[in-house]
């Protein structure tokens, strides 16, 4: 157990609570996927796209702040910030369990003033990782979670995404067994590709940890880039939230940046 973690380290576990494990096989929601069949499309998409990133190498950026949370609520002064780049690796055999360990090496990083550092270590615990809290974010409509969700179709009047389909999201009622997500996705109108996802709130975060539970709200917006002609990768992430978990206290926004995918292992 680590004596002195500093609010980085528990922002570590907000994150990603450790290394992640990835499982070596997907789950396909063909056959079985009872949605809106533009969102059973995005499923299949987003089940291949995180199984297809999961054996990539790439690089993760993300800007951090922190602020004290006031007693009405607002934000107060910025209390910690912090910019960190890491270089993300799947092992190359899996574990005794059949999943594989996810290995972050961080290639530049700042102080919690911001200040960049001049001796980085490699091995540092950062808030940035493959791992399973991020993809709650990220994936929110994979295959397993889509019979515990409902789904709506709304209008579209946005002009970014004229011509595309908008469906909100949310947990069914008594699905209280599974960490899911609800907000607002905007796919294709023809393939489902996912093109944005609006996270508006985490749910049941205590049957992923204990911990996490002390998140009393998390928002992001998530923007997805096309790779390899198929596969719709989580490239652009802002948001924020409110946290009562212990060192990292406070109101809190940030800024994910994801790119530079290369497969190092096949795909099975």
């Amino acid at each position: 157990m680590i004596k002195k973690a500093t609010w980085w380290s528990f922002f570590t576990l907000v994150c990603a609570f450790l290394l992640a494990q990835i499982p070596t096989t997907s789950v396909s929601a063909e056959g079985s996927c009872n949605a809106p069949e533009l969102i059973c499309k995005a499923a299949r998409n987003q089940d291949i796209s995180l199984t297809f990133r999961d054996r990539c190498s790439y690089e993760q950026r993300a800007h951090i702040e922190l602020y004290k949370k006031e007693k009405d609520g607002s934000s107060g002064k910025l209390e910690k910030l912090r910019e960190t780049t890491v270089k993300v690796e799947p092992s190359s055999s899996p574990d005794e369990t059949g999943k594989l360990l996810v290995n972050n090496r961080v290639i530049a990083d700042t102080d919690d003033k911001g200040k960049s550092k001049g001796k980085v270590d490699p091995n540092a615990r950062t808030g940035l990782a493959s791992g399973a809290f991020l993809d709650l974010l990220f994936f929110p409509l994979l295959p397993e979670k889509i019979s515990s969700l409902d789904f709506e179709e709304l209008p579209n009047t946005n002009e970014k995404y004229k011509g595309e389909k908008l469906f909100r999201f949310g947990p069914k009622s008594g699905a209280s067994n599974l960490t899911l997500a609800s907000g607002k996705v905007y796919v294709n109108a023809q393939t489902g590709a996912v093109l944005t996802v609006q996270i508006e709130s985490l749910h049941n975060l205590k049957t992923f940890d204990k911990i996490l539970e002390k998140l009393e709200r998390v928002v992001a917006t998530i923007d997805y880039s096309e790779f390899d002609s198929k596969y719709r990768m989580p490239t652009l992430a802002t948001g924020g939230g409110i946290s009562d978990v212990t060192r990292f206290k406070g109101i809190f926004k940030f800024t994910f940046e994801e790119g530079k995918y290369v497969q190092v292992l096949k795909l099975q």
